[in-house]
């Protein structure tokens, strides 16, 4: 009841990304202690609960499904990776430690205990901090990406054309990629009227396709995004066009969404692709395995630019800088964006995307 009660807050206060998150979190903490009168919860059940955690594979809920099998029957086998300490801190003992404050305010005349905390529970697994960290993409690996044989083949091929533009969009914006696939290009592609600036409206608050919730990660995360003048000269805009006239209300309409989210056939093709490409780096603590080594790439660029760039705005990083100019000043504007944007030094052969015949 207490934790059925906490997730209702979160669906009634308008709050999906926060419910996605707490939700998994809780049903599995339910799960493990038990549904017992809120009077016999212990300090050791908390502790319990982490520990069991430590020894869940990454995606515990889809084996749990596969294999039907309990967490803690999951927990009994071997896995040759687990949960690691920052979704061990970030998302498990963040969300039990936002349960128990609201808890603790709202049954404590019911016996919910006043004790229970997470302070003190530390990651005791055999992961490190960092170590599936992605690095940027090398020039010539870049080089490799955009102007080898594959992306010649996709250029040329109107029917390849997702293809083509998710790796060319995520280089020149630094987007997670499920910020690009759910874009909808009948309201989040648009011309700045003051400026005559193309833009990309990265935000959950427009109509998206009926078959996903679109989501983003935090409030710096809702953002506008120019679309750079390169993808522009490769026709990207003409692209946007021909998709619309189709009522598409997915940017990339041939990637079929998936539970929900628009990204997830995306990422497993650029996944293969980097494998056909020769490009996948297992490298331990700088890997290149997916497409969000394309916002490590700008940033690394506009980091290294002489003189370096803050490119956090257009990545919708919650930096430290970022926070100050979002909470002040509002939102960067996007002559300013665009500025940063334009100077960033990417130096690459591209192919133009060829038009429907």
């Amino acid at each position: 009841m207490v934790v059925d009660g906490f997730l209702a807050s979160y669906q009634s206060g308008k709050k999906p990304a926060m419910f996605k998150k707490h939700q998994p979190v809780l049903s599995m903490l339910l799960d493990v202690i038990g549904d017992k009168p809120v009077k016999s919860l212990k300090q050791a059940d908390i502790n319990d609960f982490f520990s069991l955690l430590e020894k869940l594979p990454p995606r515990w809920r889809d084996e749990c499904r596969r294999r039907k099998l309990t967490v803690r029957q999951l927990a009994e086998l071997d896995h040759p990776e687990t949960l690691g300490p920052k979704s061990f801190d970030d998302t498990y003992k963040a969300c039990v430690r936002a349960f128990l404050k609201v808890a603790k305010k709202d049954w404590q005349d019911q016996g919910f205990p006043t004790t229970l905390t997470t302070d003190g529970i530390e990651y005791q697994g055999d992961r490190e901090e960092g170590e599936r960290q992605q690095r940027a993409f090398r020039q010539a690996e870049l080089e490799r990406l955009f102007y080898g044989a594959e992306m010649q083949g996709f250029a040329a091929d109107p029917e390849m054309a997702h293809r083509y533009w998710l790796p060319h969009i995520a280089l020149f914006t630094g987007a997670r990629v499920n910020e690009l696939c759910q874009l909808n290009p009948q309201t989040d592609i648009l011309e700045d009227p003051e400026t005559g600036i193309h833009h990309f409206w990265i935000t959950e608050d427009t109509e998206g396709d009926e078959r996903i919730e679109k989501s983003t990660k935090n409030a710096v995360s809702r953002r506008k995004v120019p679309i750079h003048s390169k993808l522009i000269e490769l026709g990207f805009l003409d692209y946007v066009e021909r998709v619309r006239k189709g009522g598409a209300k997915l940017l990339f309409p041939a990637w079929r969404p998936s539970r929900g989210k628009a990204s997830g056939e995306a990422e497993k093709w650029f996944r293969q692709f980097l494998r056909d490409t020769g490009l996948r780096d297992e490298t331990r603590g700088a890997r290149v395995v997916g497409m969000h080594a394309f916002r490590h790439t700008l940033l690394s660029r506009a980091s290294n630019a002489n003189p370096p760039l803050d490119a956090t705005s257009i990545t919708g990083h919650a930096g430290e800088v970022n926070a100050v100019v979002r909470g002040y000043q509002g939102e960067l504007s996007l002559a300013n964006k665009q500025r940063i944007l334009e100077a960033i030094p990417f130096e690459i052969n591209f192919y133009a995307q060829a038009h429907d015949s």
